[in-house]
């Protein structure tokens, strides 16, 4: 039996709060999936450890594989893909890919629109004058982390990339004021990264977010917030669009930082391609 089947004749006695959580639910099986613990719990109005005990008496062994079990469940009913939607499985490839292409860029273009004035400057501002930079990220995410902690080595920064979570929260155990952690996550609710951040923050260290989700937990914790507009499900994890709309918001803020140095940055990737060529 489904999820979906389930939640109308679950195979437990459901308690008053598991009542309340398969009543939210079932109104709204298209937003579980993709709701953070803590909104759902506050939606459904049960506590985030009732949740939790809901999903092993559902039958799964924890609330991620519910939720992916559950997305799985609604594409096949709704017939989505794990692709964009747009998108027909007898259509030439070059017909995706002008798809694609269009739908790559209007997610670019609503990450800029949806940017406040001055935020760039000010993330910006803060890694200049950081004496250690952090980048991290777990996944795909991690990808961005390490991509950029390059690129901004490279100018001059002093900055570090973490893509696995004893590194970066070794790193956090060893964060002073005056650092800072730049935290790469989609969904903002990463649990290694969260726990990085809080704890380089308390040890006096700077923070800011590059996340999809600017209500997430992860974006709570930051000083500083960037956001972009891509949005992916639970079986489109890692597409190319969040990918990219990640690297865009990293290429501003590596692109005003060049503006503001102004020669420096230039002169200091020059000397680095310049040692590269000894080797």
């Amino acid at each position: 039996m489904g999820i979906i089947e389930q939640l109308d004749k679950p195979g437990f006695r459901p308690s008053k709060l598991d009542r309340a959580l398969l009543k939210y639910i079932r109104e709204q099986p298209a937003e579980v999936p993709y709701t953070a613990i803590a909104e759902l719990a506050q939606k459904s109005g049960v506590g985030e450890s009732t949740i939790t005990r809901f999903a092993k008496k559902m039958g799964y062994d924890n609330l991620h594989e519910f939720k992916v079990k559950l997305a799985e469940e609604l594409t096949q009913r709704k017939g989505r893909r794990i692709i964009n939607s747009n998108i027909a499985f007898d259509e030439s490839a070059l017909v995706t890919g002008q798809k694609l292409l269009a739908a790559d860029i209007s997610v670019l273009e609503k990450t800029l629109a949806s940017m406040p004035e001055g935020i760039v400057e000010r993330c910006s501002k803060a890694l200049m004058q950081a004496k250690e930079i952090s980048f991290i990220g777990l996944g795909n995410s991690g990808f961005t982390a390490m991509d950029s902690a390059y690129k901004y080595f490279r100018i001059g920064l002093h900055c570090k990339g973490y893509d696995n979570s004893h590194d970066m929260i070794m790193a956090a155990a060893l964060a002073r004021p005056g650092d800072l952690f730049v935290a790469v996550s989609h969904s903002g609710e990463s649990r290694e990264v969260l726990q990085t951040v809080r704890l380089a923050v308390k040890n006096g260290a700077a923070s800011v977010a590059i996340t999809a989700e600017v209500d997430s937990s992860i974006a709570r914790e930051t000083a500083i917030v960037l956001s972009y507009a891509a949005k992916e499900n639970l079986l489109e994890t890692g597409s190319v669009t969040t990918k990219m709309a990640q690297f865009f918001v990293m290429d501003l803020i590596y692109t005003q930082i060049v503006k503001e140095m102004s020669g420096t940055a230039l002169e200091n990737k020059k000397k680095t391609a310049l040692a590269m060529d000894l080797l």
